[in-house]
């Protein structure tokens, strides 16, 4: 399984591995449909173009992630997936398709508030890249 949820006392800790920072995004996209709507099937009902930019792929990530819930938040939009345009160590640009939060086929979760910069990390390993996120419930 490309990431896994990890205890932690009162929020969602994350560890997610890929082996290029194009998929450790795609995974992270699966990771912010698992917090919106468990493990319902979400249809690619919408297209939503997506782009960051950042100094580094910590900032990266942290950003993207951050535009996944705030469609959710705003929107209810659950991404399905991730189809990238442009990836590289500053910048985030493609494509979620996905659908909006339906009750009657989305398992409801517990509110996500925010992915936070505590406990945050990105790397690039000799077998591709890890991320550990932390979410505040």
């Amino acid at each position: 399984m490309p990431y896994r949820f990890l205890p932690h006392t009162a929020d969602a800790r994350v560890e997610v591995r890929a082996p290029t920072l194009g998929e450790l995004l795609a995974e992270c996209t699966a990771v912010v449909r698992d917090l919106a709507a468990g493990d319902s099937p979400v249809e690619a009902r919408e297209r939503r173009e997506i782009s960051v930019a950042a100094d580094r792929p910590e900032e990266v990530v942290l950003a993207f992630v951050r535009q996944l819930l705030h469609g959710f938040a705003v929107d209810a939009f659950v991404p399905a997936g991730f189809q990238p345009a442009l990836v590289d160590a500053r910048t985030a640009r493609g494509v979620v398709p996905g659908e909006r939060f339906d009750p009657r086929r989305h398992a409801a979760q517990p509110e996500v508030k925010a992915l936070t910069r505590h406990g945050l990390s990105v790397r690039e390993t000799p077998d591709g890249w890890i991320a550990e996120l932390l979410f505040d419930l």
